[in-house]
């Protein structure tokens, strides 16, 4: 079981970790899809974000990632600095945001 699991998670999932729903204003669209997912590799110090937009109309898919070192989101204490943190996750959403208008 724990085998099917794992292939389960490591290819159908792909390491999304938030699945958000966009619903059409007028509500004639089929909702458009926000997924994020990251990764980190054993013993690396670079954390890789990546956003991806999935259109509810025409199931056409967008990615935009970034790739930082775990140390800048980290204050001398070890404290995760939400703020810069989700500033980084702002400006992807902004970059696909404004993609998706430009079309």
């Amino acid at each position: 079981m724990m085998g099917i699991l794992t292939l389960y998670t490591s290819y159908k999932e792909k390491s999304i970790f938030l699945v958000a729903h966009q619903k059409d204003p007028a509500g004639m669209d089929p909702d458009d899809i926000w997924q994020l997912s990251s990764s980190l590799k054993r013993f690396d110090d670079q954390y890789t974000l990546r956003m991806t937009f999935i259109s509810g109309s025409s199931k056409h898919q967008r990615e935009i990632e970034f790739t930082k070192s775990v140390a800048h989101f980290f204050d001398e204490n070890g404290t995760l600095v939400m703020d810069l943190y989700e500033t980084d996750v702002s400006k992807l959403h902004d970059s696909l945001s404004s993609e998706k208008k430009l079309k």
